[in-house]
């Protein structure tokens, strides 16, 4: 996992060639402009998923892998929390390829949140549980976009 402010994701250039495209995307494109959906920058190697989400407990919810994208999360409006699972974890649905998705349960956790334009990385084969409720916020509407990273040895020019 990688946090930070999105106006500093320039100092990750380097570290995957999908990251590269979305920052150089990133350079000359208002996210904020992106309709509701799927929406692609480089084919099937980078694309952002624009959606409108309520943010729920943790407890409703599992942690989520993917094998070969990485996911730059960040909020548009609202804010959200997340945890990142650490340790030991059981399988909830299994690996779908087509989806590249998979739930998981683990018992321990780092905790994040994507306030104040931060944005948050989460690696390939990391679970991670997004769009969770905020502070003491309730249940609250978020504006976000999950952009996926595909890996560099899937990446295709």
């Amino acid at each position: 996992m990688i946090v930070g402010a999105l106006e500093d994701l320039g100092r990750y250039r380097g570290l995957f060639r999908s990251l590269d495209v979305l920052i150089d995307w990133l350079d000359a494109n208002d996210p904020a402009s992106l309709p509701l959906g799927s929406n692609p920058i480089e084919g099937e190697s980078v694309f952002a998923n624009v959606m409108d989400a309520t943010t729920r407990r943790p407890e409703d919810a599992h942690y989520e892998t993917h094998r070969r994208y990485m996911d730059l999360q960040i909020d548009l409006e609202g804010c959200e929390a997340f945890k990142v699972a650490l340790g030991e974890q059981t399988l909830v649905e299994p690996y779908v390829e087509g989806d590249d998705f998979e739930l998981v349960d683990a018992a321990g956790c780092i905790d994040g949140d994507l306030a104040d334009g931060k944005f948050v990385i989460f690696m390939a084969n990391e679970p991670h549980m997004p769009t969770l409720i905020y502070g003491d916020d309730g249940a609250s509407p978020v504006h976000k976009i999950c952009f996926k990273l595909i890996l560099d040895e899937y990446f295709q020019d």
